[in-house]
């Protein structure tokens, strides 16, 4: 009886062990939870915490400035298509002079508008190229950790008093 529980005790330690995962880096939903490492959430500002692997650092560096260019040029195209689409609307289509009543034929709106669209497609594919190159960062950071993280197993035979143990460090 002994026998079958040391056997059966040392068959299921392999399991247990080979069993730990290491913790990969997940995308969040929301900025307060962008990156998800195990049970911890971290910011998108707090992304040089998170990236150890250098090749990953540099493209998530990468994934921020595309990010921030997208930004710049779709909120001065918002604010062009904004400010022609008001000139637009709420513009005087008839003009008096001296009495007389004329239709004033000003087209500086969908001008605005069409350099707003304009603009904004610009910005388009550095927001394609800032998801592209944060899934990147993501999947290289996943697929080979830096050195910090990367920790040696070792099994090591602990002696001390009246007892014997071994202890597994991973």
């Amino acid at each position: 009886m002994k026998k079958l529980f040391s056997i059966l005790l040392l068959s299921i330690f392999p399991l247990i062990a080979f069993a730990q995962q290491q913790d990969s880096l997940k995308l969040g939903k929301s900025n307060r939870e962008f990156f998800i490492k195990g049970d911890q959430k971290f910011r998108f500002s707090e992304y040089r915490k998170v990236f150890t692997n250098p090749e990953a650092l540099g493209y998530m560096k990468k994934s921020n400035t595309n990010s921030t260019v997208a930004q710049v040029f779709g909120a001065i195209g918002g604010g062009f298509v904004g400010f022609g689409l008001a000139k637009e609307i709420f513009r005087n289509k008839t003009a008096y002079h001296n009495g007389v009543a004329y239709k004033v034929k000003d087209k500086s709106g969908w001008g605005l508008i069409g350099i707003g669209v304009g603009a904004i497609g610009i910005g388009i594919p550095f927001a394609i190229s800032s998801g592209k190159n944060l899934k990147k960062a993501v999947d290289t950071q996943n697929r080979n950790p830096g050195t910090d993280e990367r920790k040696a197993t070792s099994y090591r035979l602990d002696l001390s008093g009246n007892s014997i143990g071994l202890t597994y460090h991973f």
